[in-house]
């Protein structure tokens, strides 16, 4: 009984090592899998041009701002000093270097190995290149003709900021009666 005892022992202490031994050679071969498709779709090109277009928006929309502020000279330097550190900041932290881990573990953790397998084999083919060598210019067209849509629908958005105005004033200006005026404190 005692034999028996503990080989149950052992194999209730060794069980969990050998499970957590096989989960991290799978993790590995996951790994491997991510940083590969990663590899295949350029994620490292394609993530320092969208943190150069997210500088360059902040950039702009900074000077935007900065122009309706009427700084003095000393605030506006200021104001520069301030935006090359923010994006400094902003570039030291959103490098590859750093993120690639982090995407890593995001696609490791979404996708299965079967799916990794999948999506491997379509992005390893002739089409699946095409697709990565072609969505910078697919990504160029989908914004253009967002921002046609955005354009048709500009007069509707500006109609209904200026109906909401209104109402917003015409709120404001009607005086509160008794049954409507917040209770005063005693």
């Amino acid at each position: 009984m005692k034999f028996i005892t503990r080989i149950l022992l052992v194999l209730f202490l060794v069980a969990p090592v050998a499970v957590h031994a096989q989960g991290t050679a799978t993790s590995s071969s996951k790994q491997a899998k991510v940083e590969e498709l990663l590899q295949l779709t350029h994620m490292d090109h394609l993530m320092s041009q969208m943190i150069d277009q997210m500088t360059a928006r902040m950039k702009a929309s900074a000077d935007q701002q900065a122009a309706n502020m009427n700084f003095t000279p000393e605030q506006k330097t200021i104001y520069d000093d301030y935006q090359q550190k923010l994006n400094q900041l902003l570039a030291n932290y959103l490098n590859w270097d750093k993120m690639k881990p982090v995407m890593v573990q995001v696609y490791s953790d979404t996708y299965t190995d079967d799916e990794l397998n999948g999506i491997l084999n379509f992005y390893r083919s002739p089409a699946g290149q095409a697709m990565v060598a072609k969505s910078p210019q697919l990504m160029t067209k989908t914004m253009s003709a967002m921002m046609q849509q955005m354009g048709t629908l500009q007069p509707q958005v500006q109609q209904l900021s200026k109906e909401f105005a209104e109402k917003m004033q015409q709120s404001s200006a009607t005086p509160s009666t008794p049954d409507t005026a917040p209770a005063s404190p005693k």
